[in-house]
């Protein structure tokens, strides 16, 4: 209760920031006022919607904001006067523009959606107000472009200048916050603690962190601090954490096979190494060429020891250090790296498996949610505006320009209709308080600086509001809603009618909103989890079926970015459901063994190549079941296809391929079958000699 109260209580910066934002509004409105331009609430309502604790992600947000609207005003140009004189017309083709911006808005996935989604509605705010005068098309539209201009730059200007907020010191504290949570990860699986539930919620949150790092880093290139010149370093740390993910995971796996299969007791050169490779990452240092040199040679001792054992125990071993040898190379890196971030130095980096590095992040897309989304914006723009047709209502267009507005803001949603009722209920609110202000208030008031003095008796707090996850709804609809509500402009205009009607207007086309997106969008968090899961197990099967040109860095990079979407959403799901019970890492795993065994049976003679398509055709067909039915377990068949493909791979030799083959292979039956006894032969053969060094998947 009493985190709860703190957590609630506005913080010295939080009251700084209502402050920042609201100077910037006044500042925008005077020189609105100043200049008589059309409209000057639009410029106070954009300094809310820009605004942002963050200085660089305040730039972000307006550049993109910018570029939006004027592409929106540019597409009303088009539109309005060529098919004004045929208003199904006009409504179909502002709801499909509207819906296609949308579309390409959810598919980016990145801050610049942004833009994407400003070119959509813009196109409705500036296009339904002038049917009745098309003829001023350009001149309403760029009004609009300078009024949002103008609030741009005054929120830009003054979150910069007074006491600014950069984003580079918060990007340097999430990174160490970050590397200290995924060192705990890292040490807890190190030490057999990795399929307690607190890790397996870490590496969850630690997945949607490395994410989320990515849409943050585009802000830094618009920050003032000397981080903006180290984006290139930023995106290479978050490939690292992205990748340190699956190795940790793996490892997890590896410990837990290799205790069943020697009842608990680890030879000492492994439990020296993990006990050394504990200390490392403790340590907080980067590894030195002494110790590295000392680790490589218990790796080796330890390879030998397992072998010496049994074949099984020898192959499990291998996959054990070559998994010990990815995690210090990527943890080397990611520390290099922090430090490269944090001092402009350039390191050489350690890790290069799978490429580790591509021009544009391959990040999941759900073309069938944007398409749904697309849908019910077009659906509620068509019945807003049908209702303002036929019955002539005048200012029937804020229904329809509000019905689509709100379904683009609210689609990134799983079930945005909540959320949608929420601003619903903040609207009515906010038109209660600006009738008392404008017929109570406004009329006692003269003069700009009496005006932006009442403005603050209520922006002010409202803007607190903001600062607060939990009620940023409550507070960002009052601030954008309310100077709109007003009409503010130059001189006072007491029109109770067009008050009511305008204003019924917007509550009409809110509620039209809500009602098309509950029939047509809303679904529940496991549904999309579930929805993502598929995409993901469509990958393996095509990576299995496919012959080569395979991409392990792509599908490192999306599948990770998959778990990172599923990962939130697993907390709203129930524990017995079958997609909360489902390891999306351990389907990770297993794609990018497959992927590793597609590499390796490239270079295998084409008379071994039997084995390992037995393999991916079981694969392939394991995850196919899964589309099919989603609890589908791995049968009896493909373990014995996986056993049946080591011990033939056993008699291959030594070769490069061959090792990599057997390692991916081994990978899989152990991932797959956890508890499944080993058939390989007891004894390794004598001419067995040191496997291959070479990473794991």
């Amino acid at each position: 209760m009493t985190s709860n109260k703190i957590a609630a209580e506005p913080s010295l910066g939080d009251v700084v920031f209502s402050i920042k934002t609201f100077v910037a509004a006044m500042l925008a409105l005077f020189i609105a006022l100043c200049f008589d331009l059309t409209n000057p609430y639009w410029a106070v309502s954009t300094v809310y919607i820009v605004a942002h604790p963050l200085s660089g992600a305040t730039t972000s947000k307006a550049i993109y904001r910018l570029i939006g609207t004027a592409i929106g005003g540019a597409m009303t140009i088009i539109l309005v006067p060529n098919l004004v004189n045929a208003p199904e017309l006009l409504t179909l083709a502002i709801a499909l523009w509207m819906a296609f911006c949308l579309g390409l808005s959810l598919l980016d996935r990145t801050p610049r959606s942004y833009s994407f989604m400003l070119a959509g509605y813009t196109t409705a705010l500036t296009g339904f107000p002038i049917v009745a005068s098309p003829d001023t098309a350009f001149p309403y539209a760029t009004a609009r472009v300078e009024e949002i201009a103008l609030g741009i730059i005054c929120s830009a200007v003054v979150s910069r200048i007074f006491f600014p907020r950069h984003a580079g010191p918060v990007l340097a504290a999430r990174i160490n916050a970050w590397l200290r949570d995924g060192a705990e990860l890292a040490i807890g699986t190190l030490r057999g603690q990795g399929r307690d539930a607190s890790l397996l919620s870490a590496a969850r949150r630690l997945a949607a962190d490395a994410v989320d790092l990515h849409s943050f880093t585009t802000h830094v290139a618009y920050d003032t601090s000397h981080l903006r010149d180290i984006v290139g370093r930023t995106k290479v740390l978050q490939q690292r954490m992205v990748a340190l993910l699956p190795v940790v995971s793996g490892l997890s796996d590896v410990l837990q096979a290799l205790d069943k299969a020697t009842d608990g007791a680890f030879t000492p050169s492994i439990n020296q190494l993990l006990d050394d490779v504990v200390g490392v990452i403790e340590s907080g240092a980067v590894l030195t060429e002494d110790k590295r040199q000392e680790l490589l040679a218990l790796m080796d001792k330890a390879e030998a020891e397992g072998r010496e054992q049994q074949q099984w125990n020898g192959l499990l071993a291998h996959n054990l250090t070559a998994r010990v040898r990815d995690l210090l190379q990527i943890w080397d890196d990611c520390l290099n790296l922090r430090q490269d971030i944090e001092s402009g130095s350039h390191h050489d980096l350690r890790w290069r498996r799978f490429g580790t590095s591509f021009d544009r992040a391959p990040i999941h897309r759900d073309y069938g949610m944007a398409v749904h989304s697309g849908i019910s914006v077009v659906l509620a723009t068509v019945v807003a505006s049908a209702i303002w047709i036929f019955t002539g209502w005048p200012q029937g267009s804020a229904a329809a320009m509000m019905a689509g507005v709100l379904c683009c803001i609210f689609s990134t949603m799983d079930d945005p209709a909540p959320m949608m009722l929420k601003f619903l209920y903040v609207s009515i609110v906010t038109i209660m308080a600006a009738f008392v202000f404008e017929f109570a208030l406004m009329p006692l008031i003269h003069g700009y600086v009496a005006l932006a003095a009442a403005l603050g008796l209520v922006l002010l707090p409202a803007g607190l509001l903001m600062t607060k996850p939990s009620l940023m709804i409550f507070g960002l609809g009052f601030c954008v809603n309310f100077p709109s509500m007003l009409t503010l402009q130059d001189r006072l205009s007491l029109d109770l009618a067009s008050f009511i009607n305008s204003n019924v207007a917007i509550i009409v086309g809110l509620a039209i909103a809500c009602g098309m997106t509950a029939l047509v969008r809303s679904v529940g968090a496991e549904w999309t989890a579930y929805r993502v899961l598929r995409s993901g197990w469509a990958d393996i099967v095509a990576v299995a079926r496919r012959p080569d040109g395979a991409d392990f860095t792509r599908l490192l990079y999306r599948m990770v970015d998959r778990f990172g979407i599923v990962a939130p959403r697993l907390a709203m799901i129930p524990a017995e459901s079958a997609v909360a019970q489902t390891d999306i890492m351990r389907d990770l795993r297993n794609g990018l063994n497959t992927i590793e065994l597609q590499r390796h049976r490239q270079l295998l003679a084409r008379d071994k190549r039997d084995a390992v398509d037995n393999v991916l055709a079981g694969i392939a067909a394991h995850y196919q079941r899964k589309q099919k039915r989603r609890d589908a377990q791995p049968d009896e068949s493909l373990l014995n296809t996986l056993d049946h493909s080591l011990i033939e791979l056993v008699g291959f030799g030594k070769s490069s391929a061959v090792e990599g083959a057997r390692r991916s292979i081994t990978a899989l039956r152990y991932t797959l079958y956890p508890d499944a006894a080993s058939v390989l032969p007891a004894v390794a053969c004598a001419s067995e000699n040191q496997l291959v060094k070479e990473n794991a998947a």
